[in-house]
């Protein structure tokens, strides 16, 4: 993500909409611990599965993380600090968008978990336009993944797709 504090406020919790909670009760059943919730945001994801790390590019959003007794640090998706195969899964679930380099952040997605999971834009939908206001700066379409990182794809609504990389054994 960028390199300052990237400080947006959109607070996301458990139930702040139909789509977070359509989103979250996808990720659920597909993470296993030890895991790392990239772009954790207040760490909604992970108050739900045990077992789970956060990291996100918001001084702000680690602070309130925190203050839940989550284990959350600052940080950015294309340098992630922690050692290879330190996790079973990596979450990066509306993130990648909102990279200076959504390649480099997957590579490191996949340089420290066994497996990657998450969820996309597709580019002609509602969040799929990259936007003026430095939020969405880049939009990868579903054929990409699956060819470029051995993916499974699946559609979660008209606005977005979910990933899943083969696990690594």
């Amino acid at each position: 993500m960028y390199k300052s504090d990237f400080g947006y406020d959109i607070i996301i919790e458990k139930g702040y909409s139909s789509l977070s909670q359509k989103i979250h009760d996808l990720l659920i059943p597909h993470i296993k611990a030890p895991w790392l919730d990239v772009g954790c945001n207040t760490g909604w994801l992970l108050e739900s599965v045990p077992g789970g790390v956060g990291i996100d590019a918001s001084v702000k959003m680690v602070n309130l993380a925190r203050e839940k007794g989550l284990t959350v640090q600052h940080g950015w998706a294309e340098s992630l600090p922690f050692n290879n195969n330190s996790f079973q899964t990596v979450v990066v679930s509306r993130v990648l968008e909102q990279c200076d380099d959504p390649f480099l952040a997957m590579q490191e997605a996949m340089r420290v978990g066994e497996k990657v999971i998450g969820i996309n834009p597709y580019p002609a939908g509602s969040w799929g336009f990259i936007s003026d206001d430095d939020w969405a700066r880049n939009v990868l379409v579903p054929d990409l993944f699956e060819w470029r990182w051995s993916t499974t794809v699946e559609r979660v609504n008209e606005d977005f797709w979910f990933f899943e990389t083969i696990e690594r054994v």
